[in-house]
């Protein structure tokens, strides 16, 4: 059975380092404070430079919908159930994302990594980079994000696709193509048009380092804390105001700090104060609450409600709310009756020559919601580093891999 190996002449051949500084350079910060989908624009002309790259590439029915999901397939070489690879157009609008320059580290000594604005990429804090010694790294200036979540995922994608083109008779299924928007805000599933992408299984490109797959996320579950006082003017406020801000910040300092991302990891869970809007009179603070287990998500909802509670209770005219709602599941409880798909996945990556690395998503993906809507989508690794921040890098070496285990991947599913 064909085999995918050498990164470097499928690095060459693909040219998916070119396709990816090429796709960094275009801003698609999702926004969350908007009602539209897709939230941006820049995902809308993004996805259209897509579609035109999909089609030169020889694939079928290349389309942006209505919704800003861009779909394709590849027509199969044999009769094996279709396949899905998915990767998402927006970036997080948790760092800027806007005039990414991408900077070029040939090959990197092991020494820290020294950006503008004081911005370092230490390796005593990336562990990884200690693998990395001889590669090319590619980092942002440290003005913004790099982009590599998940644009190394369509590069990567694309560097399988453009591999079919030069040579069309590599075993291969039929492969559905889907780049999705606003999954950075949790919204990249929504729309998702999953009867007619008609895929039997997917598999995402938005993981992180070398051989890491995934099947395993968090359970997530938003929360929404409403202090609401009363409002009078400060200057004869005596015995009259109930400062809303004030209650909420007595609110954020009572949250247990031995549950916060700052003190949590592996398989522990969190409750994360995430944004605050308001002001005196009304304020409402997001949080977003995450666990492996459903029992212990709920134990971190009681929690927030309990505090809340306790903050109101000191003053009678203070109202509180407190509303709780699902984000996504943890996609272990519908992949765990699958084990031929963690085996496939796994031999992929035995096959690019380095071991599989499963672990859990300390936050979720696309796959997720897919998974729980029926078509199982496990997670797998595009080489990047560091999401959502100045510090995201990422080795060309590990997006080589990464495209030999979705080539192996595809020659596992054409039998």
């Amino acid at each position: 059975m064909k085999k995918f190996d050498d990164y470097k002449a499928l690095l060459k051949e693909t040219r998916i380092v070119e396709r990816f500084v090429e796709y960094v350079q275009i801003e698609t910060t999702s926004d969350e404070h908007v009602e539209r989908f897709p939230s941006t624009d820049g995902q809308l002309g993004f996805g259209r430079k897509l579609v035109e790259e999909l089609k030169g590439l020889g694939l079928a029915g290349a389309g942006l919908d209505e919704n800003g999901y861009v779909t394709a397939t590849l027509p199969g070489k044999t009769d094996r159930p279709a396949v899905g690879l998915i990767a998402h157009l927006d970036t997080s609008p948790a760092a800027p994302g806007k005039d990414v320059k991408p900077v070029f580290h040939e090959s990197y000594d092991g020494r820290r990594i020294e950006l503008k604005d004081g911005v370092v990429i230490d390796p005593a804090d990336n562990p990884e980079l200690k693998r990395c010694i001889g590669d090319t790294i590619i980092t942002s200036d440290g003005t913004t994000l790099l982009g590599a979540d998940d644009k190394a995922g369509i590069a990567v994608i694309m560097g399988a696709l453009r591999h079919y083109q030069l040579h069309p008779d590599t075993p291969r299924p039929t492969i559905k193509v889907a780049f999705t928007p606003d999954e950075e805000i949790g919204k990249g599933a929504s729309r998702f048009p999953l009867e007619r992408f008609g895929a039997d299984v997917a598999f995402t490109l938005d993981g992180t380092f070398d051989g890491e797959i995934n099947i395993e996320t968090f359970n997530a579950h938003s929360a929404f804390v409403t202090f609401t006082g009363v409002a009078t003017h400060p200057g004869t406020a005596k015995g009259k105001m109930v400062n809303a801000l004030r209650h909420m910040g007595v609110f954020l300092d009572r949250l247990p700090r031995d549950v916060s991302p700052e003190h949590t990891s592996d398989r522990q869970g969190f409750i994360h104060p995430y944004e605050v809007n308001g002001d005196a009179g009304k304020c409402k603070c997001h949080l977003i609450l995450r666990d492996f287990d459903e029992d212990k998500l709920a134990a971190l909802g009681a929690r927030v409600r309990e505090v809340a509670a306790g903050v109101a209770a000191q003053e009678p005219r203070l109202k509180h709310d407190v509303e709780i709602k699902p984000s996504y599941p943890n996609m272990y409880k519908f992949l765990k009756d699958k084990p031929e798909i963690l085996e496939r996945l796994r031999e992929a990556v035995r096959r690019s020559g380095i071991e599989p690395d499963l672990v859990p998503i300390r936050g979720g993906t696309d796959g997720a919601h897919l998974t729980r809507m029926g078509m199982p989508t496990p997670n797998v690794f595009a080489g990047g580093m560091n999401f959502h921040g100045q510090t995201e890098w990422i080795s060309t070496r590990s997006m080589g891999l990464s495209l030999c285990t979705v080539l192996n991947l595809m020659v596992l599913y054409a039998g």
